[in-house]
């Protein structure tokens, strides 16, 4: 299993992320989820549960990865 999911199921937040809302569309077949750190929020989507967080993971990487770039300039 990805470490970030482990921390996820394991603390119920990513780098201060935590989850706001998950809608399930049984006739698209699709999961919608939204985390929010209290000032941004991110959205994503997959097929499975496990599909839509790693897209929040991955949003959630690079606003990091951004904001340090800010910082270390």
């Amino acid at each position: 299993m990805d470490h970030r999911l482990e921390e996820y199921y394991a603390t119920k937040k990513y780098r201060g992320f935590y989850k706001v809302r998950e809608y399930r569309y049984a006739w698209i077949g699709s999961i919608h989820i939204v985390f929010s750190d209290g000032e941004k929020e991110v959205f994503a989507a997959g097929l499975f549960r496990e599909g839509a967080l790693e897209r929040i993971f991955n949003k959630i990487d690079k606003l990091h990865a951004n904001s340090r770039k800010k910082i270390g300039r």
